[in-house]
């Protein structure tokens, strides 16, 4: 994309971002692939291919990029992907890589019971999942058992009484047990979930999505989620085939985006393979750019696939 990168720090440890006196550190918790049409919509394939190439399958890799917040004295963790709750079969079918949220908290010197918040954008399996791990086959529970999980309560009922077109986004061993665990705290619209961190509700990609926004000192930076799922989700009319409401999808986009631009706000990316965070510019009305030298890279540790499935990446041999 033409922009310089910040990668890690000294190119050995993990990049850590300061907004003040808030910590930030951005960590893959999940790469995996789906298919390419489905990020992309209406999007011809002979357009989206060029910011995204496609496997032999037509699925492009995607990652889970969460973040571990250290504000006020607590740890929050933001988005904990898609966890590890799979068997062999659908870790080939999502091309998933040998890496999961525990995982990746651990390489950072974090143990689960460390962890005091959690909030998930929304209840899908690939931001949800990790919100639970096995205790024994076949019995998930909280895979943090110090930890709240803060979920709009119009995505728990969104997840718990899917519409037909949504219910194999949601998967119930990855939110239920933390209901049965005391871990769930459902909240409405816009609520402080720890010192100078918010959750504001937006809908759109599923009815209870929420954004996770962050202050101090006075930067700031906000967690979009799946309604920028990654850099190349820019272009306001490029819309997943996942947004349920993709009008509002768009609004919130727009809003977001140039408020961000015009402000200096930090943006995290939910997906993007590359690009943990950035800043943007506004070009012009509705057009976004990544502002040179803001880029934070999203750094993954673990082998490539795991699984064995061929990674068809380009430069991947």
């Amino acid at each position: 994309m033409g922009t310089s990168r910040l990668g890690q720090d000294g190119g050995t440890g993990p990049r850590r971002i300061k907004i003040g006196e808030i910590v930030i550190t951005p960590f893959v918790s999940s790469r995996f692939r789906l298919d390419g049409g489905s990020m992309f919509g209406v999007v011809p394939k002979a357009i989206w291919r060029k910011l995204a190439p496609p496997d032999a399958l037509n699925r492009i890799t995607l990652n889970c990029n969460s973040l571990l917040v250290e504000a006020g004295g607590t740890r929050v963790l933001i988005e904990p992907g898609m966890g590890s709750k799979y068997d062999r079969k659908l870790k080939e079918i999502y091309g998933l890589a040998g890496c999961d949220v525990l995982s990746g908290l651990a390489a950072l010197g974090i143990e689960p019971g460390e962890i005091d918040t959690v909030v998930p954008t929304h209840l899908h399996l690939d931001h949800a999942g990790g919100c639970t791990a096995w205790a024994d086959p076949g019995k998930a529970v909280p895979s943090f058992p110090n930890a709240r999980v803060v979920v709009q309560r119009a995505e728990w009922e969104a997840a718990t009484s899917p519409h037909p077109l949504s219910a194999a986004s949601y998967q119930p061993g990855d939110f239920t047990p933390l209901l049965e665990g005391g871990a769930l705290e459902l909240v409405d619209g816009v609520v402080e979930v720890a010192e100078g961190l918010r959750v504001e509700l937006t809908g759109g990609h599923t009815p209870g999505h929420q954004v996770v926004r962050i202050r101090s000192g006075g930067s700031e930076a906000l967690f979009v989620g799946d309604i920028v799922p990654t850099t190349a989700h820019l272009k306001l009319n490029w819309l997943m085939a996942w947004d349920l409401e993709p009008l509002v999808v768009y609004e919130a986009r727009a809003t977001l985006l140039e408020d961000c631009a015009r402000r200096g706000v930090m943006v995290f990316s939910a997906h993007d393979p590359e690009i943990a965070a950035c800043r943007l510019r506004e070009e012009r009305p509705g057009s976004f750019a990544i502002e040179e030298g803001s880029v934070v890279e999203a750094v993954f540790h673990a082998d490539p696939l795991e699984t064995g499935v061929e990674d068809k990446r380009p430069g991947v041999v």
